[in-house]
């Protein structure tokens, strides 16, 4: 982490906890305030919802003693008004009509419809002025045996009716049926006791006429209201919603007996207020802090941090391998005495690295030189026992030729002049080692050698890397085989990369062993009968080209060993 992020960090870890400590106060008196208002209008709507229901059981009661009453009885199963004594009646029910509109707030016009007559009886007598003009609407209210259940009309009234009698089959006309009238605007201005519309909306809904009643005049916001009152119809409760951009605290009331519901939405911004703006400001506060912060830390950066960047700098030139001295800055601080001391550190680095380098190239030429001398010398034993056998056999042709091998052989291992040879001679070495293996064991071994293109033929490689592996597969394969032996030598270039495989059909190796071999070949330690050959053409390879180079032993395509030699040489394309 920069010096920059940490000095801002350390800025910031001070100050924030205090701003988390007054952002956390806020929060919680937000939350006090809203419980305390949720408990408040939650409470009110209850009470609200309460006297609604006892308002329309007492109409409700009034229903049930106009349908008892012998006066409507009497009137309904009439067809002349003339009789003195009916009008006496019509009169009493006006009475009583009158009381009713005026011991209720809600009721607006309560009336007596009697079908067979087309008459209505209202507070003002009887008449056919306040008739119902809409036929739908007549049968809708005639047909109600529900006095508790208030029917909104399509012109937007709202109605309590009864109809008598109630047990009758409704395909038939009532004798009478009482109707209330309810004023929306009555009903519009009690539920403005819980909120009012500076604070806020309501919507009362009916959950089975599916008619809904809302401070808002404008359609579009009751529709709205709608659709978050949707899916919490007939409970009770309160919580939060959203609608676009504005949050609203809400709270609903259900009531089974009228099955209404009541909703109150309320802003977020009008319930919480000032507390609102109070964050807004805490968090001004803070952007302004955080901007301070940054300023002082790119203070601090030209001071700190510019320095300790052409200090890292350097130090990536000194990972690169380059020992460059970092120029020095007139200012007498102490970022002056870190350059100091590191250009000090990288002129005695070049020193020492210089003769570690001489006695680096020193050793591993030794070493070359001594993995060279580790090439078995049994072979020049066995070589001589063939050549007598072959001159007690009279053969001197192949007596002569065997001699010519043997002179280029050790003629190629005696030379000590050059680290490196082109691969073809090499090649041409692996090849009289193949000659001379072909005199010893005859026809019982097949040898196919893949000739070099004619770019790969001057590529410098270590002295006898092929060779050590060819005598290998001789040594533990094809001789020991017990069919025709077979031994394979191909190449391929990819990536930059040359690989020889030398492959054979022996029949001793399996895989585990195969996977064991792999993992000694980078071993420093030799055990018991371990292929000595391939240990030091490995290392060797691993001298002189590194860790990408040396050799991967595998399953053969022929069923025995391959020995893959990998020489990375950047001039292979």
């Amino acid at each position: 982490m920069s010096i920059f992020t940490r000095l801002s960090l350390t800025f910031l870890s001070v100050l924030l906890p205090f701003y988390g400590l007054t952002m956390l106060l806020n929060k919680q008196g937000s939350d006090s305030i809203r419980s305390e208002i949720t408990r408040s209008v939650s409470s009110r709507d209850q009470f609200y919802m309460q006297n609604l229901e006892q308002e329309i059981k007492r109409l409700s009661q009034i229903f049930y003693e106009l349908l008892v009453d012998n006066d409507p009885m009497l009137i309904g199963v009439s067809h002349d008004f003339s009789d003195p004594d009916l009008l006496d009646k019509v009169k009493v029910l006006q009475k009583r009509l009158q009381m009713v509109k005026a011991s209720s707030l809600f009721v607006e016009k309560p009336m007596i419809y009697f079908p067979s007559m087309d008459r209505v009886i209202t507070p003002n007598g009887l008449t056919d002025e306040d008739k119902l003009k809409n036929q739908n609407e007549i049968d809708k209210l005639s047909r109600s045996v529900d006095p508790n259940r208030i029917v909104q009309l399509q012109d937007g009234r709202f109605y309590l009716s009864l109809r008598y009698p109630m047990s009758t089959s409704l395909d038939r006309p009532p004798l009478f049926v009482v109707m209330f009238e309810l004023s929306a605007a009555q009903l519009k201005n009690s539920l403005q006791n819980i909120v009012n519309p500076q604070q806020g909306d309501f919507l009362l809904v009916h959950t089975e006429e599916h008619w809904a009643l809302s401070s808002s005049r404008d359609e579009q916001t009751v529709q709205s209201l709608k659709s978050l009152a949707a899916g919490k119809t007939n409970r009770s409760g309160a919580g939060s919603v959203k609608l676009g951009n504005t949050t609203y605290w809400e709270s609903y009331v259900a009531s089974d007996t009228l099955q209404l519901s009541l909703f109150v939405f309320i802003p977020d911004e009008k319930v919480l207020g000032e507390l609102k703006s109070y964050e807004k400001w805490v968090w001004v506060i803070l952007a302004v802090s955080i901007a301070v912060i940054l300023l002082l830390a790119l203070a601090l950066y030209r001071l700190i941090h510019n320095p300790m960047r052409r200090l890292v700098s350097a130090f990536r030139i000194v990972q690169q391998g380059r020992f460059v001295p970092i120029a020095e800055t007139e200012a007498k601080d102490e970022f002056r005495y870190l350059f100091e001391g590191f250009n000090r550190m990288v002129s005695q680095l070049n020193v020492l690295i210089h003769e570690v380098y001489e006695k680096e190239i020193s050793t591993q030429r030794s070493e070359l030189k001594r993995l060279q001398a580790q090439i078995n010398p049994h072979f020049l034993y066995n070589c001589f026992f063939i050549m007598g056998g072959l001159i007690s056999d009279k053969e001197y042709g192949k007596a002569f030729g065997f001699v010519n091998y043997l002179r280029d052989y050790y003629r190629f291992i005696t030379k000590n002049a050059e680290d490196l040879i082109p691969l073809q001679e090499e090649m041409r070495h692996a090849r009289t080692y193949v000659d001379i293996q072909t005199v010893c064991y005859g026809d019982r071994i097949d040898v196919e050698m893949e000739p070099l293109p004619e770019f790969l033929n001057a590529i410098p490689v270590p002295r006898l890397i092929v060779q050590p592996i060819i005598e290998n597969a001789y040594k533990y394969a094809l001789v020991r085989h017990s069919e025709r032996g077979e031994l394979w030598l191909h190449h391929k270039v990819e990536n930059g990369c040359l690989t020889i495989l030398v492959e054979d059909n022996g029949q001793s190796l399996d895989d585990a062993a195969i996977a064991a071999l792999s993992e000694q070949l980078d071993t420093t330690e030799i055990k018991g009968e371990e292929p000595t050959g391939l240990i030091n053409v490995h290392r060797r390879l691993r001298l002189m080209y590194g860790s990408d180079s040396g050799l991967t032993l595998c399953r053969s395509q022929l069923g025995g060993l391959c020995v893959m030699i990998s020489i990375k040489l950047k001039n292979i394309s």
